[in-house]
């Protein structure tokens, strides 16, 4: 039985999980499209069908990691009834989200973020 493919969104979630990885352990400049077509058992074509180039991937994922933990935060403190509450779970939430992910923190805090400013404009926007 042949293996089932992907559909196109399941195939850009596997990409851009794939790619918080290198990027979070090789950085944005030391990593290339090979090296995450590689690691996602694809060819570089698909990478491409995908995302139009490693600047562009890189923004998708960081913004794909922003959303994930303001949605953490949002879930943690939806039902809070003070703003101390709101405060101590949005915390709690984040330092697990951290700790359970820290691929994805290195991605949105390190990996030279900072430097760039496109990169940094898309992470200020995630913090606000």
């Amino acid at each position: 039985m042949a293996p089932t493919r992907l559909t196109a969104t399941e195939r850009r979630e596997q990409l851009l999980g794939v790619a918080l990885k290198v990027f979070a352990q090789k950085g944005f400049h030391k990593s290339s499209m090979n090296d995450v077509a590689d690691a996602a058992g694809v060819t570089k074509p698909v990478l491409y069908q995908h995302f139009d180039s490693k600047r562009a991937l890189f923004i998708a994922a960081l913004e794909a990691v922003g959303e994930k933990m303001i949605e953490t935060i949002r879930e943690a403190t939806h039902e809070a009834a003070s703003g101390r509450e709101k405060t101590t779970a949005g915390m709690v939430a984040y330092f697990r989200w951290v700790m359970n992910d820290p691929d994805a923190f290195m991605l949105l805090f390190g990996s030279g973020t900072r430097r760039d400013e496109e990169f940094a404009a898309v992470s200020a926007r995630i913090e606000k």
